[in-house]
């Protein structure tokens, strides 16, 4: 049987085993999935002793950037946002890939949202700076919002540096400044936007975290008025980006991406016990 895995750290909450696990019920392939906790500085040692036993592996925080010295070939896209999702095995050796750019870009594609000139990202990791890629080359003007000044310059690079301003974090909840934008991408970790207040939503908000389900500022974006698209779109997506690049045949995947994820999304719901 093909293994696959997703590793980071938290890992427990992760809902990957169960929407990859679906897909391969609906593919047809006999495959199995696993959720590993590998934490900061362990993901060189995993790889070692695991040799030869996966097909390819998900990545998600804190690895994203760790990957990037371990691979034996790195995709532009991966270079330019500097984080690496997704891990591909053959003869040739260990293969990079970012598909949470595309991830962004396929679940506003669903949900028929215009990229408007100007768009307001929250954070400043790696999901921030897919988000900034998703958004190059429709956006006119990316305001990013981060809590830490030190990443600035990779915010700017996961662009084109002229259409990016990244802000301190203290002006998030000003009038005149993230919530103007008719489409925010939340990109933080659990609980930092909870504080945050909305009185009248215009737009559209896409947060990317689906634990908890949903987030307090989604919830409250929605009830002032606004549309949402939550943290699970994100997490299918990017997976069935990663189905097409695990798979032997990606035809298999790109001919089932509507069916896959309806199915993947109901299962993760299921598992939420929604």
């Amino acid at each position: 049987m093909i293994k696959a895995s997703v590793l980071g750290s938290p890992i427990q909450h992760s809902l990957s085993p169960v929407i990859h696990a679906r897909a391969y019920e609906v593919l047809g392939w006999n495959w199995s999935y696993e959720k590993h906790e590998v934490s900061s500085g362990q993901l060189a040692d995993f790889l070692k002793k695991n040799m030869g036993v996966f097909r390819g592996l998900s990545l998600t925080m804190p690895l994203k950037e760790e990957a990037l010295t371990l691979c034996d070939s790195l995709t532009d896209l991966s270079k330019r946002v500097n984080g690496v999702n997704t891990l591909v095995f053959d003869d040739l050796g260990t293969h990079g890939y970012n598909t949470d750019v595309q991830g962004f870009i396929d679940a506003m594609r669903f949900h028929e949202v215009v990229i408007p000139p100007s768009v307001t990202v929250l954070g400043g990791g790696a999901t921030a700076r897919a988000a900034i890629a998703a958004l190059d080359g429709a956006a006119q003007y990316i305001n990013v919002y981060s809590r830490s000044a030190h990443r600035a310059k990779a915010l700017v690079n996961s662009a084109n540096s002229s259409i990016v301003t990244v802000h301190p974090w203290d002006e998030v909840d000003s009038e005149s400044g993230a919530f103007q934008a008719t489409l925010v991408i939340s990109t933080t970790p659990k609980g930092v936007t909870d504080s945050l207040r909305i009185k009248k939503a215009a737009g559209t908000f896409f947060e990317s975290l689906y634990d908890p389900w949903p987030t307090t500022f989604l919830a409250a974006w929605r009830t002032a008025g606004g549309f949402g698209i939550d943290g699970l779109d994100l997490l299918v997506w990017q997976a069935i980006g990663q189905l097409e690049l695990m798979g032997f045949d990606p035809d298999s995947v790109r001919n089932s991406r509507s069916e896959l994820y309806q199915d993947m999304r109901a299962s993760a719901l299921k598992a939420l016990q929604l």
